[in-house]
Formats: C-alpha cells, structure tokens, sequence
C-alpha cells in the first residue's frame, strides 16, 4: 500500500512539474517577442554593409488576431545587390524614434544570415545621419527584451515582449521573434 502511494505521489508531482519545465527559458531564441536573438544571430558572421533603403517591409509574427508583433524589416540596394535587414519590432524602434523611410542612406552591421532562402542580415547597429540606433548586443540579445508594449514610459508594468524561447523551443514559421 505504501509502494502503491509512493508512486501516485511521485506521478502527481511529474505531472505538476512538466509545465513548468516546458516554460520558454531565458535567453533570446527564436521566440515570438524575445528578438532574433542568439538562436540565429552568429557573432562570427558580424559584418558591416552600406547602402540605400529600397523598401520598408513588415512581417507580422504570431497567432493571426491574437497577440503577434509587428517587426520592420527592410531591402538595403547595396554595391553587392539588394539585402534583406532585420530590424526589430516596429513599437521598439517607435519608441526610440528611429524613422527609416525609402531613399536614405544607412550602414549596418550585424550577423549575416540567411532567411527563407535568402540573404539577410540580423541588425546590431544602424547609422543614420551620423546617429547610431542599437537593436541588439555582441552576442545579439533583443534591446527591447524584457520591455512591453504597455509599460513604455509610464512606469507601469505591462506584458512583457522580451526573452524569446530558449535553447531548442524555436518556432518554425520565417524569421519569427525578431
């Protein structure tokens, strides 16, 4: 009977555990609000290209009507050809007043990647009119991580858009999280 009990306890607490254990982790991942973070980012790919902004793109991660975000996304013309970069999530880079339109003239650096079977780059720093913008760190952690939609500013709390999945709990849908 003790055994019997051992085991309905030990089942029970397993049972408890696992949803926790299956808990996004810290760390950038490819996460649905954590940033393109270490997961893709590869700090042995850091280069750094100039060019003009083509086009302004917006790709929008998530469930579809449920909480997703909207990331920035844009074509550089290069000397080498036009380039896919990823900026972040489009309240990030409104909140920081970072205004990118077509026709100016940036210079990127950050981790040359690739993404639906094109070339990429993941964005640490843009320079713009001699300002520079930081979107991630060395090792391509999210600026914005750990930062909400409804908490800018205001002191308040709000849920937070950062962290991102961690080791191995990527989602498999484009460049998602960035």
């Amino acid at each position: 009977m003790i055994k019997i009990i051992v085991l309905l306890v030990l089942v029970i607490s397993l049972a408890l555990a696992a949803p926790l254990l299956a808990q996004p982790g810290p760390g950038g991942g490819m996460g649905m609000g954590g940033g393109m973070g270490p997961r893709l980012y590869n700090p042995q790919t850091v280069t750094t290209v100039s060019g003009t902004v083509a086009k302004l793109e917006e790709l929008n991660m998530g469930p579809s009507g449920g909480m997703g975000m909207a990331f920035r996304e844009l074509r550089l013309k290069t000397d080498k050809g036009d380039l896919l970069i990823h900026l972040g999530p489009i309240w990030y880079l409104d909140q920081q007043k970072f205004a990118v339109k077509v026709g100016d003239k940036l210079e990127v650096t950050g981790s040359q990647v690739t993404l639906n079977n094109q070339a990429a780059i993941i964005a640490k720093d843009v320079m713009m009119n001699g300002k520079i913008m930081k979107l991630r760190d060395d090792q391509g952690m999210a600026a914005w991580r750990g930062m909400g939609r409804g908490s800018m500013g205001k002191g308040q709390g709000g849920m937070g858009q950062g962290g991102g999945r961690g080791p191995g709990g990527g989602q498999g849908k484009g460049p998602a999280g960035m």
